[in-house]
């Protein structure tokens, strides 16, 4: 690799990825062994959103008509964030599968795999029927069941509980030999007001804040007092918010005795109850996050709330079990039983692999199976429900026919303790997997090729680009899971669905190496060092970042991009259109002006507005329902600097006119479609119908010659 390709790096080590122009560059060297015409002039882009099986579904339909009115075949690229991944990693799967015979060859012509019913043939029939069947698909049956999922979380809440509980106690068992926590009388339930070393302490701590803080005032009646000054100011301001913390946390761990006073009489049943109520609090805020509902009972009270209750629950459950060790007459027993949770405690933190044992793999596995179904299974009756061959498939292998377009899979990574005050303050930095190249442009790309020895394969990447519950991200990537509290509650209960990947900035990325809990648990559980210089980067939902898909497009220049909106969007904010609109004019310089729908020209509120795709009230319509005037609208891209304009086709999930009946009457059943929260993703049939049917006929809609 010359020195030129190579992408420069705040990190002493040597950077080991490549250029954003030789991975463009590559791409389109790719993109003409299909489209010997292409160049850089004039590509053409299709990008699905972010929302879950709602948007997949909703993009499903609206490739169905493009397919049928010839336009999917001349895309020539795919540009996908989570849920809108779902069905864009089925296209590419079931265009590049290796399974089955030359009757499972599929293209974007006349070969599509997922054909409108009135138009398909047996195989389509087979494989649209699974997956319409399988919406549910976190709990799909065949002995995978919502107890299977439940299951899961359990795991893996234990697993981390185990992990950092242990350590916990043996701190606690060193402080209680050394009497910090006072005299033996405390070991009965007593709390003697002097023998309490760590509530002294505390007690001292604050008076110093106490002193300080009238030495502060008293000082700034000098003019010319330094105290006066921006230095003296951010000096108080950052050693007195650490001598707080400091105060608080040895206030909180000196009180365990006495609350452990307080439980002993009911065997220890209250601490327990404790940790069990934060769990549950834990589960009520984070349940909260990704409904994005309202409620009564505002997140900003519900984190801090579950945050207190859970982790004041693990600190006491800790304290008891090293004080029941400490106080038994056989303590060597105890002792001994603690050696042996330490020693398991040290091999689930340094030797397990973190992104096995959360929910990710689950999400993972439940999404292939669906998604990425085995050919010659599909074409038998009693078949298999699982999905092997996806399951060993290399990323680097697709894409690598001449059917379809190229992939481009947009996932986030968490860049909240950079160094970089830009990837600090947004909180992650747009990070591609693709068949040719993984990475950003703060790492640098690597070849997938080499990439983690060739183990990324498309049902993890297009798991990873879906992790929408992750404790430091959010859509825009200023939402509420960056909430601290709720940031490390999700990360002690391992709650999360994000993934720990090599850094291919670095020479170990072409190397198999598993992420361990003491090495990077602790970094998300506090969220420090979680940037772009570590060896192992985490990524998860690429909609935290940028939710439409259309980011890296921009990027490359495409000129014509039609993106479909499939995200949660009931009151017609277009926040996602907006995040979009920011980022790329702050990145690239390039501005986006909305032309609106033609049939709306002559009217000034609508001709240049995103107005067209708003339900207004209907009352003359049979079935009483908001409708839209236009289920799309164009935009023209200035890309500036020499670079002709291009036009961008914007697809949204509205309502409009000439629907089919069954449309209309589920949404008289179904008040919040088709803006359905985002939470719920355990579609039936007639769900499923609604949202494909809904992108089906808006995409039918689209004119002819929007691709040239």
């Amino acid at each position: 690799m010359s020195a030129s390709d190579n992408t420069k790096n705040d990190t002493s080590s040597e950077v080991w990825s490549v250029s954003e122009k030789k991975v463009i560059s590559d791409e389109l060297t790719h993109i003409q062994k299909q489209f010997p015409q292409a160049d850089e002039n004039n590509l053409c882009g299709l990008a699905f959103s972010g929302g879950g099986i709602r948007s997949s579904t909703f993009s499903l339909g609206v490739m169905q008509a493009l397919a049928e009115k010839g336009l999917l075949k001349k895309f020539h690229y795919l540009s996908t964030v989570s849920g809108g991944g779902y069905i864009g990693s089925a296209l590419t799967w079931l265009m590049n599968s290796k399974d089955g015979n030359d009757f499972l060859r599929f293209n974007a012509g006349d070969k599509f795999p997922l054909k409108n019913d009135n138009q398909q043939d047996d195989i389509s029939k087979r494989l649209l029927r699974h997956m319409r069947q399988g919406s549910n698909y976190l709990t799909p049956g065949g002995g995978i069941s919502m107890a299977s999922l439940l299951a899961v979380i359990l795991r893996g809440s234990l697993l981390s509980l185990l992990v950092y509980i242990i350590p916990l106690t043996a701190i606690m068992f060193l402080c209680l030999s050394a009497h910090l926590f006072g005299s033996p009388e405390l070991l009965a339930g007593y709390a003697p007001s002097g023998g309490n070393v760590l509530i002294n302490i505390a007690k001292a701590s604050a008076l110093v804040f106490v002193v300080v803080a009238v030495f502060y005032g008293w000082k700034t009646s000098e003019v010319r007092s330094s105290i006066r000054g921006y230095k003296g100011r951010r000096a108080f301001e950052e050693h007195a918010g650490k001598l707080l913390i400091f105060t608080g946390a040895v206030a909180v761990v000196g009180s365990l005795p006495m609350a452990a006073g307080l439980f002993v009489q009911a065997r220890e049943i209250m601490a327990a109850s404790l940790t069990l109520g934060g769990a549950v609090t834990s589960a009520m805020a984070i349940i909260k996050v990704q409904g994005k509902g309202e409620g009564k009972i505002p997140l900003g009270l519900i984190a801090p709330v579950a945050f207190i209750l859970l982790v004041y629950g693990v600190l006491l459950s800790s304290y008891l079990i090293a004080l029941h060790i400490y106080s038994s007459s056989a303590w060597f027993a105890g002792v001994g039983l603690f050696a042996a949770s330490a020693l398991l405690a040290w091999f689930l933190g340094t030797r397990v692999n973190i992104n096995y044992i959360s929910i990710h793999r689950y999400y993972r596995d439940r999404l292939m199976e669906l998604f990425m179904p085995d050919l010659d299974d599909i074409m038998r009756e009693n078949r298999s429900d699982m999905a092997t061959t996806a399951n060993d498939s290399s990323l680097h292998e697709m894409c690598m026919s001449k059917n379809g377009p190229y992939h481009l899979i947009n996932t986030n990574m968490v860049t909240e303790g950079s160094s970089n005050k830009r990837l600090r303050g947004r909180g992650g930095e747009n990070f591609l997997l693709s068949p040719l190249y993984c990475g950003s442009k703060a790492t640098g790309w690597s070849s997938t090729e080499t990439y983690m020895a060739k183990k990324m394969n498309l049902a993890t990447a297009m798991a990873i680009s879906g992790a929408a519950a992750d404790p430091h991200g959010a859509p825009g990537g200023d939402g509420l899971t960056r909430n601290k509290s709720l940031s490390f509650l999700m990360a002690l209960l391992n709650i999360r669905l994000g993934y720990w990947a090599p850094n291919p900035a670095k020479e170990s990325a072409k190397v198999s190496r598993s992420p361990s809990w003491f090495g990077f648990g602790y970094k998300e559980l506090l969220g420090t060092k979680m940037d772009e210089t570590d060896d192992f980067v985490h990524l998860a939902d690429g909609g935290h970042f940028e939710n439409l898909a259309v980011y890296e497009l921009i990027r490359r220049r495409v000129q014509t991009i039609v993106v479909c909106d499939g995200g949660a969007d009931a009151g017609f904010t277009f926040v996602d259109f907006a995040n979009l609109v920011e980022k790329i004019r702050v990145d690239f310089g390039v501005e986006i002006e909305v032309n609106g729908h033609p049939n709306f020209a002559a009217d000034g509120k609508q001709a240049k507005s995103l107005l067209a795709m708003c339900p207004k009230p209907n009352e003359y319509h049979p079935h009483g329902v908001a409708l839209a005037g236009s289920g799309f609208v164009t935009a023209t891209i200035k890309y500036g600097n020499g670079v002709k304009d291009g036009t961008m086709v914007y697809i949204k999930t509205t309502l409009i006119g000439g629907l089919p009946d069954d449309i209309y009457s589920y949404k008289r059943g179904h008040d919040a479609f088709p803006d359905e929260s985002t939470a719920d993703q355990f579609f039936d049939e007639k769900q499923f119908e609604a949202y494909r049917e809904l992108g089906y006929q808006i995409g039918m809609t689209l004119p002819d010659g929007i691709i040239k």
